[in-house]
């Protein structure tokens, strides 16, 4: 049985994703600042909860070294609106702690290492086709540049140390209880879940905003496939399903709450960073063929009737 180290691993997607490893096989260490008894609770009896920091190397390295971890798997972030408001933060977590991951790995002989990057590192605010992993790079987003980086320290870590790095561009995750406060596309989850729970939402972003989305339980498929793959042709693969606007996903839910309570009151922090996403659309094709990643939920019609019977009220 060999063992994988989830940075990040007390997180929404961190757990899900603990648990299918866990029922292919895996031997799964969790390691976050923190963790929810709750959320664990529902975690298979082996899986291991290291309590740490991604910007303290030495504590990474101990917890890797530790747990004998033949695998990584890097989700530990701070999201768009936090690194807004902290460019300083942004860069120790999400670029230092990549760094520490990388470094540590190296020196423990871990062999593969997946990282998690961000459908935010395109910005097109103008017209566009889908968008491959060739697609140029300029971000203007604190986030996005952080995340930028994280991908270049991969590939290098890829070049010069031959670790296998595989990074992951998911959509902004849509799913039930997806508490994501310090992310400026987490208005894609409340504008859906809040209504459907009979709550009025106000949404920081514009109605014509808009986002490329993925739900969450695609996203686990995607990344369980990518990192359990035997070997990769390509060092980055998109993980996303759809897009849509603010506007469209509020329609969509009024089809289900006619008196949705829904305004828009656009945050200038929010609004510049999911305006940047206007116009993205990811192409999925890479992973579609090299991991057969085929997302069931491909429409914004499909989220919400997926976060509806979720809740419990299709």
């Amino acid at each position: 049985m060999s063992t994988t180290l989830i940075t990040g691993g007390g997180g929404f997607i961190g757990v899900r994703l603990a648990r299918v490893l866990s029922g292919a096989g895996e031997r799964v260490v969790l390691f976050d600042r923190r963790f929810d008894s709750a959320a664990l609770a529902g975690l298979a009896a082996g899986v291991e909860a290291i309590e740490g920091d991604v910007t303290s190397f030495e504590q990474v390295h101990r917890a890797i070294a530790g747990s004998r971890a033949g695998g990584i798997v890097h989700l530990a972030a701070i999201l768009s609106s936090q690194c807004e408001d902290d460019p300083l933060l942004a860069f120790q977590i999400n670029v230092s702690g990549t760094f520490h991951v990388l470094e540590a790995a190296r020196q423990a002989g871990v062999g593969k290492v997946v990282v998690t990057s961000s459908s935010a590192i395109f910005e097109a605010d103008q017209p566009s086709g889908p968008l491959d992993e060739t697609a140029p790079l300029a971000p203007l987003g604190v986030y996005a540049m952080t995340k930028m980086v994280g991908e270049e320290w991969c590939a290098f870590y890829h070049r010069r140390f031959g670790i296998d790095t595989r990074v992951a561009r998911p959509g902004a995750v849509v799913g039930p209880g997806r508490v994501a406060s310090g992310a400026a596309s987490s208005w894609t989850t409340a504008l859906i879940e809040e209504p459907l729970r009979g709550r009025p939402y106000v949404c920081p972003v514009a109605e014509n905003d808009s986002s490329p989305l993925v739900y969450h339980s695609d996203l686990v498929d995607g990344l369980a496939r990518l990192y359990l793959a035997e070997q990769v042709p390509a060092r980055i693969y998109n993980l996303g399903a759809c897009s849509a606007t603010a506007g469209e996903l509020a329609r969509l839910v009024r089809e289900r709450v006619p008196n949705a309570r829904i305004s828009f009151q656009p945050n200038p922090v929010a609004h510049f960073v999911v305006g940047r996403w206007r116009y993205v659309v990811q192409n999925n094709q890479r992973a579609a063929r090299d991991l057969g990643y085929q997302p069931r939920y491909t429409t914004p019609a499909a989220l919400v009737a997926a976060c509806a019977e979720e809740i419990g009220t299709s």
